[in-house]
């Protein structure tokens, strides 16, 4: 027997400026024989609606996220409220489809913010997104509408969630358990198949990666060792490769790492490559350095850019329902670029070594 299953989909947009989009995203989701949720009709005034509004969220399985020309109206604590309905799905792990208008700047001015603040506002949640999510353009309602029904049907297939089915279509408690072992087997044949791809991922060619460069600016603090009044402050950039802020990080993620141990492990090993570069300046020869301060933006980067070129992945592994924490592993095609870089080779001197040498030690090599 083939179960029809449909999945609730939450829709989440600002209201007045895209009445005509909203309708074209919610056909969209009936099309596809989905439900379509959204709370535009009921606007989140106080507590209450924004409870019922988590509800609504808690409820749906997917999050389709559509952004115009506005940010909307605002919290008590100045956050839009389309964004807080964003967060809180992020917070629930909600598999998210992220719209976004290719061109605001383009839009009537009735569609679009006038005031400067809502306005960079906007620009703030977009770029957000963008950093988050591989983010879908679109440019008119019928172009939206198309691009939600890609969207949902490539989500639905690589993101499957619970869905729902009727009633009368329930099948008996033991076919069903069977039904629900084989989903489950084929999730985990899936997630199998993904972690063992040793390649990097179609379309990264055009990205950069390898040997090219990443210019990082950051400051820090250099003062001759033990003289405290010497200390001054610096201005810098290094150029490292990918490869190799890659190589110095990939190895926090051998068992995984918390978002908050990776950002940690970029800085240290950032810092290291500092010293390494500025250590034998004429200026700084001899100085000790401290307090490295880079910047989130930069940080935030590589961790894009890494996800981009396939290195890294969000750990799957089930967590405590308290533990709302981001946790970041490597792929196995970046387990096998981090030994390729990491792992020591020989070289005719180690050969030589290994074959047994010996000479005579002078006075200075005493120990």
């Amino acid at each position: 027997m083939t179960l029809e299953k449909r999945f609730q989909v939450f829709i989440s947009s600002t209201f007045r400026d895209l009445v005509e989009e909203r309708q074209a995203v919610l056909r969209a989701v009936l099309e596809l024989d989905h439900m379509p949720a959204g709370m535009e009709l009921f606007p989140a005034a106080d507590e209450t609606a924004w409870q019922l509004i988590k509800d609504v969220i808690d409820g749906s399985d997917y999050y389709v996220l559509i952004v115009g020309g506005r940010y909307g109206s605002l919290d008590e604590t100045g956050i839009g409220y389309t964004e807080k309905e964003y967060e809180y799905a992020i917070l629930l792990k909600k598999p998210v489809i992220p719209l976004l208008h290719e061109n605001p700047n383009n839009l009537p001015r009735d569609k679009t913010e006038i005031d400067e603040v809502a306005w960079k506002k906007l620009q703030a949640f977009r770029k957000k997104i963008e950093q988050r999510h591989t983010c879908v353009y679109w440019s008119t309602a019928d172009d939206l509408k198309a691009k939600v029904i890609v969207g949902l049907t490539t989500a639905v297939k690589r993101h499957p969630t619970v869905g729902w089915i009727r009633a009368d279509q329930v099948p008996s408690g033991a076919t069903l358990s069977d039904v629900l072992t084989l989903r489950e087997r084929v999730s985990e044949l899936e997630k199998e198949l993904e972690r063992t791809r040793t390649e990097p991922p179609p379309g990264t060619e055009d990205l950069l990666k390898g040997d090219d460069p990443l210019a990082i600016t950051f400051r820090f603090d250099a003062r001759i060792p033990g003289e405290f009044m010497s200390e001054k402050k610096y201005k810098a950039k290094i150029n490292p490769t990918w490869n190799e802020i890659f190589a110095g990080v990939a190895p926090s993620m051998i068992n995984e790492a918390s978002d908050f141990d990776l950002r940690r492990a970029f800085k240290k090993h950032m810092s290291q490559l500092a010293i390494e570069e500025f250590q034998d300046k004429k200026d700084l020869k001899g100085k000790e350095f401290r307090n490295f301060t880079f910047l989130d933006h930069d940080i935030d980067t590589c961790i894009v850019q890494f996800r981009a070129l396939g290195l890294i992945r969000e750990s799957d592994k089930k967590r405590s329902v308290k533990d709302t924490a981001t946790y970041w592993s490597l792929t196995p095609y970046g387990d096998r670029l981090m030994v390729q870089l990491r792992a020591l080779r020989k070289s005719p001197a180690d050969i030589q070594r290994a074959a047994g040498t010996a000479e005579q030690a002078s006075d200075d090599d005493a120990t």
